[in-house]
This record gives structure tokens, C-alpha cells and sequence, in this order.
């Protein structure tokens, strides 16, 4: 069983402290992402997982075996993981099939099973037809591909994957995200996955793990992660969306400088922080909206007509609208907004709150 379980992890380099008391267990096959912005911590405990970092306190166990903590320290090699990093780290002197055979040539294993497991590695990664090709001869993809059969090769109960698409180009990251939940979907192993992306993240995960500065801001599926946020952090790093100030009171709230009312009949009273992703905004005839603004922007992208409208105050909100308003509104029109949903969260002065609202 390949489940991860991870008890109050510290790691701090000098006095410098990196993770604080990191507390959760990965699942067996389950495909989860530790998500958050650069320096926050997130490769560390990637590192830490695979043994190539010790934690400062805590312990890491792998299935029910204790890896890392007290006086134990499993190495990396006893730990049957695999690892595939930012860079490619295939080697140019070896063809394909020799770079995905060495984990197992190292191993001393006989030829007939190392060719049957690299043969079906590569089947795996659509890369059976470039056995014989050198590193120089393949593009960004498939180097890429072939370090992922490289990980896979000799049966890993975990796969850790830190930052693997950031060096491919969009097109080629989108193709890719798909390709590795494909691959871990057949062979049912548990992947804990690093990035700083958050497309990549609701693409790839069952369960994602937001982390801000060595701590756990939440964890929990793509869906809860977008749609209930704990808090301004993870609301703001995953999507798109905009932070007013407001005061809740009788059933509605005044958006600070704006002047103007959102309906609410949440729990929250008093100073509070309304946000407001753009998908939930759309253009309705004068009169009908909740709230009234000016067309500040807006931008043709073939599918959205993403627009920018100033609602007073110096107050914007961005909003993603049907492509084919981008004809029937003009930038100085005053337009109707109808918002179906927003989220809210006490205004308290919490340092991350001050960050998005200045």
C-alpha cells in the first residue's frame, strides 16, 4: 500500500523556517498536488517525502513503514519511489530504451525482464516507436516522456513529480497534464505532484494541498478549493478574482467607495471583504442588475470577451462574457451587472486580507 502519512513535519534551514508542523495523509492512487507560490515550501516536502531532505521534526511514513523521523532515515534508493524533475534529466549519451533501463540494469536484473518492463514503460508513454533515438533527436514532450518511463520503470509504490511541464511550452504543458493523470489512472499508483500552477493543479489532482509560507492553507478536491475558500489566500491563488471592502448589515452589503448594495444573507456582520470571480458576473438589461458601472475595457479572446468595468469609487471588477457581447457593448457605455454568486470573508487585518486589498 502506497499511502503517505505525514506528522507534523518542521524543517527550518538555520533559523530560517521552511515548513511548520505539516500534518496530512495521501491516499493509496490517490493523484495529489502540493500547490503554492514559489519559496513556500512546497518542493521541500516533495524532497523530504523522497529522502533526499531530513525534517528538522516530525516523521514521514510510506505505507505503514516509518521513513524519515527520530532516529530513523530510510535512503531514497530503499524507498521505491520515482522522481521526475523540472529539468529533463535524460542522458544524452544513452538512447531512449537504455535511459528508461538503467534504474533496473543498476538493480542487476536479468535482460529478458528488463526488456519486458522497458518495453511495456514505453508502451505506456506512447514512446514503443523511439526506443532507438538519442535525447537530441526528441522534442521537450517526449524527453519528458521518457524520464516519466524512467520513474516508472521498476514498479515505484510512489511517484513524486516536481515542476515537470514548467519547461514545455503552453500547448505542449496542456497535452501533458492529461497524459500523466492517464498514465497513473492505468497503472494505480499514488502520485504527489508539485507545481505552482494552479491550471495544472485542478486539471491533474484528486485533492489539492494549498500551502503559503511553510503552512497548510487547505486541503481538499479542485472543486471545494475553488468554490469554498478558507480564506483570501487560496481564493486569490487559485482563479481569477477581485477583492472589495464591504459592511454587512439588514440583509445586504454596502461595497466600500462604490456605494452601491449586494443582497446577502450570510453570517457575517459588519467589516467584511466581498470577492467576486468574474465568471459570476454578466451583462443584463438596464435595471435588472444589482449593480451599475461603466465598461473600463474589453478584450476579443475568440471564446470570452474579457471586460474590465469600473463600478465607482475606483472600485474594477473584471468580468468573462459571452465573445459575442464584444459587438454590443462599448468601452464608456454604462452597462447592468447581475452577480449570482460572491464569496465573503471577515475583514480583520490579517496581513494576507492587507496584500490583496492594497
Amino acid at each position: 500500500m502506497s499511502t503517505v502519512t505525514i506528522e507534523k513535519v518542521t524543517k527550518s534551514f538555520g533559523e530560517h523556517v521552511v515548513l511548520r508542523e505539516f500534518t496530512e495523509k495521501f491516499e493509496d492512487q490517490e493523484f495529489v498536488t502540493l500547490l503554492g507560490p514559489s519559496g513556500c515550501g512546497k518542493t521541500t516536502m516533495l524532497r523530504i517525502i523522497a529522502g533526499f531532505e531530513t525534517p528538522t521534526s516530525g516523521e514521514v511514513y510510506i505505507g505503514n513503514q516509518l521513513v524519515s523521523g527520530g532516529k530513523t532515515f530510510v535512503p531514497p534508493e530503499r524507498r521505491s519511489i520515482g522522481m521526475v524533475f523540472q529539468s529533463y534529466a535524460v542522458w544524452p549519451h544513452m538512447n531512449v530504451y537504455d535511459n528508461v533501463a538503467y534504474p533496473l540494469k543498476i538493480r542487476k536484473i536479468n535482460r529478458t525482464d528488463i526488456k519486458n518492463k522497458v518495453d511495456r514503460a514505453l508502451e505506456i508513454v506512447h514512446l514503443s516507436q523511439y526506443a532507438q533515438r538519442y535525447p537530441n533527436q526528441m522534442s521537450g514532450g517526449q524527453q519528458q516522456r521518457v524520464a516519466l518511463a524512467r520513474a516508472m520503470v521498476a514498479a515505484p509504490r510512489l511517484l513524486l513529480l516536481d515542476e515537470p511541464l514548467s519547461n514545455l511550452d503552453a500547448k505542449l504543458r496542456e497535452s501533458m497534464r492529461f497524459e500523466i493523470k492517464e498514465i497513473q489512472e492505468a497503472l494505480g499508483i499514488t502520485v504527489v505532484y508539485v507545481t505552482h500552477d494552479q491550471t495544472e493543479a485542478m486539471a491533474m489532482s484528486d485533492r489539492i494541498c494549498i500551502i503559503n509560507r511553510g503552512v497548510v492553507q487547505q486541503v481538499g478536491t479542485p472543486r471545494e478549493i475553488y468554490s469554498a475558500p478558507v480564506n483570501p489566500f487560496v481564493a486569490d491563488f487559485v482563479g481569477k478574482i477581485d477583492f472589495l471592502r464591504g459592511r454587512a448589515e439588514d440583509g445586504a452589503v454596502m461595497l466600500e467607495g462604490a456605494e452601491q448594495k449586494l443582497p446577502y444573507h450570510g453570517p457575517l456582520r459588519g467589516k467584511i471583504i466581498v470577492a467576486i470571480r468574474p465568471e459570476n458576473i454578466r451583462f443584463v438589461p438596464e435595471g435588472q442588475g444589482v449593480l451599475r458601472g461603466t465598461l473600463a475595457s474589453h478584450f476579443f479572446l475568440g471564446d470570452v470577451n474579457d471586460c474590465r468595468v469600473d463600478i465607482g469609487g475606483g472600485a474594477v471588477l473584471r468580468m468573462i462574457a459571452d465573445p459575442l457581447t464584444f459587438g454590443t457593448v462599448r468601452i464608456g457605455d454604462a452597462v447592468s451587472l447581475d452577480v449570482r454568486d460572491f464569496l465573503t470573508f471577515p475583514d480583520d487585518g490579517h496581513e494576507d486580507a492587507l496584500k490583496i486589498l492594497t
